[in-house]
């Protein structure tokens, strides 16, 4: 059964010390032992996920999306930070992702770690990942001790605070600081903490879950009401529901926002079309 969100939209910005909600792994909480499965490599080898350092970190990502772009220029950073100390990396890649557009995605980031081939999206799938890209960072024993989705904000500094307090270079005291920075969502800005919760809608509406995609999506929105897209989420998942009507204004909100936003004129043209042959069914 899916983990449904609880916390609030600051602490999930900042990913704090509740990580064990769905926005990283749906499948494994914190504290798990993950699997230290052997996978084949970019280059045609063959590597483990894990290995016996004091910190394990993999990040899985997506070659093309900006977001991983960015993600793994700032993991370059600190992998270079870490090198001589008991750091080990890995990037992971889905095996449905063209291998020249992974080793370009790994050329431009700077990485230097291994990455690993996610066949038949396996890994994934296991650990239940629910947005790209995501980081995972164990300890020597394997127990995952953090996730860490992308953030606008200070991303390189949580990850980089969960390393070093494994490594014993921060206390708590430090940790708790840079995990709960000051001002960490900006006022009037709430676009970040909406999108994992419009992803997850996402992914609830495709599952065919429409009451867990519905609260999802009205989450969503109320954290950031400008954004075509998650209106349009919200007009498909009530047509999904049958209700039409609602679908509709849903529908014209997006447009109202996007007038020539494609999904949401098919949308309503799809729903009035049913609306109007209502009453001639009855």
């Amino acid at each position: 059964m899916p983990l449904q969100p609880t916390v609030s939209a600051a602490v999930l910005f900042a990913c704090v010390s509740l990580w064990p909600m769905a926005w990283g792994f749906a499948h494994a909480q914190v504290g798990s032992v993950i699997e230290n499965i052997e996978m084949p490599t970019l280059d045609g080898g063959k590597h483990h996920l894990l290995t016996d350092a004091d910190v394990n970190v993999f990040v899985f990502f997506r070659p093309g999306q900006e977001h991983s772009r960015d993600a793994l220029k700032q993991l370059a950073a600190i992998e270079k930070e870490t090198a001589g100390k008991s750091v080990h990396w890995a990037a992971i890649v889905s095996d449905r992702v063209p291998k020249a557009d992974a080793e370009a995605a790994v050329k431009e980031s700077g990485i230097a770690m291994p990455v690993l081939i996610d066949v038949g999206d396996a890994l994934n799938s296991k650990l239940g990942v629910v947005l790209l890209p995501v980081v995972g960072i164990t300890g020597k024993n394997h127990k995952l001790v953090a996730y860490q989705f992308y953030t606008k904000l200070n991303y390189s500094e949580v990850v980089r605070a969960r390393i070093r307090h494994l490594l014993k270079e921060i206390d708590d005291a430090e940790l708790a600081k840079a995990l709960n920075p000051p001002a960490a969502v900006p006022q009037g800005d709430s676009a970040a903490a909406a999108r994992p919760r419009f992803m997850l809608a996402k992914r609830y509406y495709k599952a065919g879950k429409y009451s867990a995609a519905l609260k999802s999506v009205k989450k969503s929105i109320k954290k950031d009401s400008t954004r075509a897209a998650a209106y349009v989420l919200l007009g498909q998942i009530l047509a999904a529901q049958g209700n039409n009507s609602d679908a509709i204004k849903a529908f014209d909100q997006a447009l109202a926002l996007d007038p020539t936003n494609v999904a949401a004129l098919e949308g309503k043209k799809a729903c009035e079309g049913k609306a109007a042959a209502a009453p001639a069914a009855k």
